[in-house]
């Protein structure tokens, strides 16, 4: 870090960590807990592929996510370059402005007293360079985007934070009613809802520090239990068969298991400083919360499998057995679970309890897991939509009024407020019907959203980052010849996903 640096070495250490456990948070949300159910035919080896494959695209997007958020703000500092006048020396004079600072939707919509930077953010001027732009998914897309596809954007991310938080609401209940023995869901869904919500729209500041608290809490659950299923795998000798005719099982779910963390990165980067050396290690912070995501999940797949049957119940032997062989229950396998749409833990804490009933504490220890993951992916989830519907709000505010005066400042963080409210209130009304039919429908439309995502909208943005007059924008951190031609591995994985996600609905709806 240079000596320039206007914050201590140990509060940048904070931002980074905050990164990077966030990262683990909404990543590594259930979408592991269903991960070892797809493996019931394919096995562990294709899944080892699928998931390296898959962990590469999202390292290469987070490059180019992070290209495109350093140009958005270089272009609401100076405006659009021209092609002939593209490079500009502006690092001198912006090296020390703070992302976070600026932004008016970092903050609580309703502090007592505005803050001047939020004041001076609408007073601010196109060669104003007091201030940082806000920075978010809408601002991007609108920037970068033809208006038609900008709003088809905004309206695809937005789905895609609804869908999730829906998901979450019902999983979230469900995992609060099990662990307090609460006989009905629907109960908890009011309190799990409104207290997550309110702490999204209106504590703000507290999120991440408690995102990151709860992130390291289940991540040692996680650990524990995997620890525990190996150790229960040396008795119980299950044989793990791979097969990749089968591949295509591991596919859409691997997506949505180790995918969604460019969402993220809009909200995270207004946490650093645009100054070269932060904006690497806020990218690498991201990366390793990825790839702490991936060896997890590989991890709790093998002890997984070690343990739970994929399909032949009498396919284990014990130790403790006179010939080796036993038998167990036709549901205690991978193949009874993904066809009666249980998620993995369930097979899991039967094969404990049957064969190791002294570690049936295992299957509370997998139930506050999974109640502090739902609980985290919820919080920010809510919280980085809240980012985006205040984004639109104030896009529009300024152009319908053009004001910069105290009290419209005020009426616009109301509105925004107001907007957050309204969303929030149609995810916690849909939970509260409780479709049970709606979560394999949601587990769908949550792939398509995010794969179309980031393989339509953002590669488009990022191919025009990285042509044409953007290309040679003076950024901290800017790309190389060789990270500009990985954008096509991207844009052919994810639209990939996308075309086969709409074929097997279509396969399974005939």
């Amino acid at each position: 870090m240079s000596s320039s640096s206007p914050t201590s070495f140990s509060s940048n250490i904070l931002v980074y960590l905050q990164c990077y456990f966030v990262t683990i948070a909404y990543t590594l949300g259930t979408g592991i807990l269903g991960l070892p159910v797809s493996l019931a035919r394919a096995g562990l080896t294709p899944l080892l592929l699928m998931l390296t494959i898959c962990l590469l695209t999202q390292i290469i997007s987070i490059i180019f996510v992070t290209d495109a958020l350093q140009k958005l703000v270089y272009i609401q500092l100076h405006g659009e370059p021209v092609e002939d006048n593209s490079k500009k020396d502006v690092k001198e004079s912006y090296d020390r402005i703070p992302l976070a600072e600026s932004s008016v939707t970092d903050e609580s919509c309703f502090s007592d007293v505005d803050s001047a930077e939020e004041r001076s953010l609408f007073s601010k001027t196109e060669s104003s360079s007091d201030e940082m732009p806000a920075v978010n998914i809408f601002i991007l897309a609108k920037v970068f985007l033809p208006k038609i596809l900008s709003c088809a954007s905004t309206m695809n991310f937005l789905f895609y934070f609804s869908v999730a938080g829906i998901s979450y609401a019902l999983a979230g209940s469900q995992a609060y009613a099990e662990v307090f023995h609460i006989n009905s869901a629907l109960t908890v869904t009011p309190f799990f809802c409104w207290l997550l919500n309110l702490l999204a729209v209106f504590g703000r500041k507290l999120v991440s520090p408690l995102v990151s608290v709860l992130t390291l809490f289940k991540g040692s659950l996680l650990l524990v239990a995997v620890i525990i299923a190996f150790a229960v795998s040396t008795t119980i000798h299950n044989k793990i068969t791979s097969n990749f005719q089968y591949i295509q099982d591991t596919y859409l779910i691997v997506t949505v298991a180790i995918g969604g963390a460019y969402l993220t990165l809009p909200f995270l980067f207004t946490k650093i400083n645009y100054v070269e050396h932060e904006v690497r290690y806020f990218r690498l912070s991201v990366t390793f919360g990825l790839i702490t995501v991936y060896i997890l999940e590989i991890l709790w797949c093998w002890a997984t499998l070690d343990v739970v049957p994929q399909i032949d119940p009498c396919s284990v032997s014990l130790s403790q057995t006179n010939n080796g062989t036993y038998c167990l229950p036709p549901d205690y396998t991978l193949q009874s679970a993904a066809e009666n749409g249980e998620i993995s833990t369930i097979p899991f804490t039967k094969v404990i309890n049957l064969v190791y009933p002294q570690y049936r504490w295992i299957a509370t220890l997998i139930s506050l897991f999974i109640m502090v993951s739902i609980t985290v992916s919820y919080l920010y989830n809510a919280t980085v939509l809240a980012h985006t519907v205040e984004g639109v709000i104030a896009s529009w505010w300024k152009e319908s009024w053009n004001k910069s005066d105290f009290m419209e400042v005020k009426c616009q963080n109301v509105t925004s407020s107001l907007a957050n409210i309204v969303f929030l209130s149609v995810i916690f009304i849909v939970a509260m019907f409780n479709p049970k039919s709606f979560v394999e429908v949601v587990e769908k439309l949550m792939s398509f959203a995010a794969n179309f995502g980031l393989g339509f909208f953002m590669s488009i943005i990022v191919w025009k980052c990285t042509s044409g007059k953007y290309r040679d924008l003076d950024v901290p951190l800017p790309l190389s010849k060789v990270q500009i031609h990985l954008q096509y591995i991207v844009i052919v994985f994810f639209m990939t996903a996308s075309i086969y996600d709409i074929v097997v609905w279509i396969s399974e709806s005939v």
